[in-house]
């Protein structure tokens, strides 16, 4: 428009004196008229904001609802954070070294007492047991020589006591002609004296009780032979008590003249029982060569793949059991008091909205962490379908029992701070005050005010955006919510 105005007051320069008075009146009235409609819309539009400006305030005052502080009984709960753990969690490992054959199980499978979860190979343990059934072979049959060489033995000593036997009698016998030779002797020296013997004849006589003597003197010396490790002087040189009855007797010596091939025989017993123990280890090994579960659950982890070399403290898998979880919670010391076995826990979890699940506490750990000043507790529940996971974040309450009054106020109506504070705009003579308050528990959508208001008071129960300190509320725009009892 300017532009156009200049073109033309230019193009005026050029026309006559009257036309140029003409033409500059005209222009002076144009200009004026759009001042005019400028300045007129100007103040229409800051008009219409200002006329704006008090509609929207009015529309929030008529939004704003007010609460009347009261004393409230309540049930006393506690709210902790938590999550859900596994009652049980197992690794699984192998009592056998050796070589990862299979594994038949991936992480979360569903396992039952007794499922095959790996095999370590068989073969160098089937060797193994070869080789010690041969040598148990042969031990037995080295017992069986030696079990021959003893009875062989006994039946040794029964002979030799029938020859000693015999030999005392061969004793006797040349001591009983050596005593009678001796006596014709005697009685022949005396005849010869007497000159009724020749001397010839008593030389011969003679002759005879040396021979005789020299018999007894061998008998005998082969009775003492025959007796050796047999006499009573044995008995006692063993350290061994003399026995009371020959019978005893007998045993005793028998035991005394057995002693080595006893001892051979007791050695081949051994080398059997030690044979019979390497078979019975490597069976027991070959039957852990098939590792199996020993809970129902989960495989939570594998741990080895196949062909990996397995050692006694190798971890194959991790199994949880979750056929019932546990939710852990860490309660406060000032609430420590309030738990007790057998207290029911509701809880949700996120992964199921609004669903309530039921625990039980069923223990509560004796030490209290020193840094959060905490006692963890636990309580148990049955999991159908292993719905709940391990893991899973929690919000719990648990009913304690008592009631009591508190003083309430709506949770949308306070804006939290730290270390229990908080400010709440409670509403004075129609004028709205910020006021700083000390704040408790939660029960059901309510939240415990310790400090900061009285019963009575009126404060704005929510839309906390649309107010502020000093604000003016007029009455008839409040909508005033029932104090409830």
């Amino acid at each position: 428009m300017r532009k156009k105005i200049k073109r033309l007051a230019a193009g005026l320069l050029h026309k006559p004196k009257p036309l140029r008075l003409a033409a500059l009146t005209l222009l002076t009235v144009i200009s004026l008229t759009v001042i005019f409609q400028f300045l007129r819309t100007g103040v229409g539009t800051g008009g219409a904001i200002e006329a704006e400006k008090s509609d929207t305030t009015g529309q929030a005052a008529a939004r704003i609802s007010t609460h009347a502080v009261g004393i409230h009984e309540v049930s006393e709960s506690i709210d902790s954070l938590g999550q859900i753990v596994f009652r049980e969690k197992i690794n699984i490992s192998s009592k056998v070294a050796g070589r990862l054959a299979k594994i038949h199980v991936h992480e979360g499978d569903r396992v039952h007492t007794g499922r095959l979860i790996a095999e370590i190979e068989r073969l160098p343990l089937e060797i193994t047991l070869s080789q010690q059934k041969s040598e148990l072979e042969i031990a037995r049959r080295a017992h069986d020589l030696a079990r021959a060489r003893y009875e062989n033995a006994l039946k040794g000593i029964e002979i030799k006591q029938k020859g000693i036997q015999k030999a005392a009698a061969e004793l006797n016998d040349k001591l009983s002609s050596y005593q009678n030779m001796d006596r014709i002797v005697k009685n022949k020296t005396i005849l010869y004296e007497a000159g009724g013997l020749s001397e010839s004849e008593l030389k011969n006589l003679k002759t005879q009780h040396t021979t005789a003597y020299t018999a007894y003197q061998l008998a005998q010396s082969d009775l003492e032979i025959q007796q050796v490790g047999y006499r009573d002087e044995d008995i006692v040189a063993e350290g061994l008590r003399m026995p009371s009855s020959e019978k005893e007797k007998i045993a005793l010596l028998q035991r005394i003249n057995t002693k080595i091939e006893r001892a051979e025989l007791e050695s081949a017993r051994s080398r059997i029982s030690q044979a019979e123990n390497n078979v019975r280890s490597t069976e027991i090994l070959l039957r852990e060569t098939s590792i199996r579960s020993p809970i129902t659950g989960l495989v939570a982890a594998k741990s080895m793949e196949a062909g990996e070399m397995v050692k006694s403290d190798s971890i194959i898998a991790t199994l949880i059991n979750i056929t019932g979880v546990y939710l852990a919670m860490n309660i406060s010391e000032k609430d420590i008091k309030k738990i007790r076995h057998g207290q029911a826990v509701s809880f949700t979890v996120d992964a199921y909205g609004d669903e309530t699940f039921t625990a039980v506490i069923r223990r509560l750990t004796p030490v209290l962490d020193m840094k959060t000043r905490t006692v963890e507790i636990k309580a148990e529940l049955g999991n159908p379908g292993y719905r709940l996971l391990p893991g899973m974040f929690a919000r719990a309450r648990i009913e304690t029992g008592n009631r009591g009054k508190r003083m309430l106020v709506p949770l949308a109506s306070c804006v939290r701070g730290e270390n229990g504070s908080g400010e709440v705009f409670l509403v004075k003579k129609d004028i709205v005050f910020r006021q700083r308050v000390r704040i408790g528990g939660e029960y059901d959508g309510m939240l415990e005010i310790l400090d900061g208001l009285g019963e009575g008071d009126r404060i704005v129960a929510g839309e906390l955006g649309l107010v502020h300190d000093g604000m003016k509320m007029p009455p008839d725009g409040l909508e005033r919510t029932p104090e409830t009892k």
